[in-house]
């Protein structure tokens, strides 16, 4: 009796997982999350620290982390490659 609750509770949980990485979207994340901390001069500036495109994988987890959003995978890389393309523009 207890292994149809805990598959109902596992599809609700994935399920639940699969819509919050759907409905993710990069532009919008950046404008509420990343521009509080810093406008776009951090990703034109010369001197720089990201100088790849997986130290900037890195460089949004590493502000994911700090912000406590606890972003998908998808989410992530999302992210990235919404930086990437509008700021950065590593060859992929």
């Amino acid at each position: 009796m207890k292994k149809p609750l805990y598959f109902a509770i596992l599809t609700l949980l994935f399920g639940a997982a699969a819509q919050a990485g759907e409905d993710f979207h990069a532009e919008k994340f950046h404008q509420a999350s990343c521009t509080g901390c810093h406008d776009s001069s951090v990703y034109t500036r010369k001197k720089r620290r990201v100088d790849s495109l997986p130290r900037l994988e890195s460089q949004v987890r590493m502000c994911d982390a700090n912000l406590g959003k606890k972003l998908f995978d998808d989410d992530i890389h999302s992210l990235t490659n919404y930086l990437n393309d509008n700021f950065y523009h590593f060859g992929k």
